[in-house]
Formats: C-alpha cells, sequence, structure tokens
C-alpha cells in the first residue's frame, strides 16, 4: 500500500511538472525568409518585383490566433532618382541606377485563421526604418536619397503551411509605408519557415 502511494505520489509530481510544458508548447517561435521587392512609391506595376530582401524574427504566440512578432529586415533596392529623366545645363540626361539599402525593425501583430492543414491571416504593425543609400558622383549628389532613420508602418497578409508539429513554411505580403524624404513605399513577397517551441 505504501508503494502504490509513493507511485502515485512520483506519477502526479511529474505530471505536474510535465503540465506547464504542456502549456508553452509552441508559444515561441525563431524564424527567417527571403523574398522580392516592388518599389511603388511612384507607380504599380505587377512586374515591378525584384529580388532582394531577407528578415529574420522572433514570436510570441499571445492567444491561440494572435501572434506578436518582432522583425528585422534589410532591403536592397533603387534610390528614388535612380533611372529619372533630368535636364543639365548641356541637355538632358538619364540618372544611372543608384544602389540602396534599407534595414528595418518592425514589431506585429497578427491574428491567423485555422483552414485544415494551414492558416491563414492578416499582420500588421509600426517600426524604424534606416535609409541608407550608397555613394553617388558628386554630378548626382543633389539627386541622392537621404541618409536617415524614420518611422514606418506595415500591413498584410500571411499564410502558414504547418510541415512537422515544430516548423511551417511561411508566404508573406506586406505592404511598407516609410516616412522618409521622398516618401518611400512597398510591397513584399516573401517566403519562409518557422520553428515553433
Amino acid at each position: 500500500m505504501r508503494r502504490n502511494v509513493i507511485v502515485l505520489g512520483l506519477a502526479l509530481a511529474l505530471g505536474g511538472a510535465a503540465a506547464p510544458s504542456v502549456a508553452r508548447a509552441q508559444q515561441f517561435g525563431f524564424g527567417a525568409s527571403a523574398g522580392t521587392i516592388n518599389d511603388v512609391s511612384a507607380d504599380a506595376h505587377l512586374d515591378g518585383f525584384k529580388w532582394g530582401e531577407v528578415t529574420g524574427w522572433f514570436e510570441y504566440r499571445m492567444e491561440d490566433q494572435v501572434y506578436l512578432r518582432l522583425t528585422y529586415g534589410s532591403m536592397m533596392t533603387k534610390q528614388t532618382a535612380s533611372g529619372a529623366i533630368v535636364e543639365t545645363p548641356t541637355g538632358s540626361t538619364t540618372v544611372p541606377e543608384l544602389d540602396e539599402r534599407i534595414g528595418y525593425g518592425i514589431v506585429s501583430v497578427s491574428y491567423h485563421f485555422w483552414e485544415g492543414f494551414f492558416s491563414s491571416g492578416l499582420v500588421g504593425g509600426i517600426g524604424g526604418y534606416g535609409i541608407r543609400p550608397d555613394a553617388v558622383l558628386p554630378a548626382y549628389a543633389s539627386l541622392a536619397d537621404v541618409h536617415e532613420t524614420v518611422f514606418g508602418w506595415h500591413a498584410g497578409a500571411e499564410g502558414d503551411f504547418r510541415v512537422t508539429k515544430n516548423v511551417g513554411i511561411d508566404l508573406r505580403l506586406i505592404y511598407h509605408n516609410i516616412s522618409a524624404h521622398p516618401h518611400r513605399q512597398f510591397v513584399n513577397a516573401d517566403l519562409g519557415a518557422t520553428w515553433r517551441f
């Protein structure tokens, strides 16, 4: 009898210790993605998507369908005046392609709808964007984008295809509205993966 009580006590203790682990299952996650960028600051074209974005994130599952996500991303794009035709004292000329990197840190909240073997969701948030234009020739210095760190917001849609219990494949289409000088807007399409624990 005493042995049975001891065994039962150990079983309850182990079960109690395991219960928090079950409750905490998949509350956190790490992920990364890569994808394309479409600069829609002036106009939007479906053929405007160009390879050039990478992101990494940490997420916390606040509720069953609600996620809080901290993301760092980097976009390789072109400066605003790239390819523009400008007038000079010697006539009109076309501005060459001027490269630019935009690094950003954003906070997002997403709400997911379970669809069976995958979930779809809406996402939105705010953050800071660092505009880092490459150096340009003196002749184009007045046309170069400003080196600055500014505020911005984002919104979009995402989908998560569960591959295993802990790993999912992520698809995201995100619109970024950046309060830069001049104003910048991007639509980015990414493919990535998240490991949850």
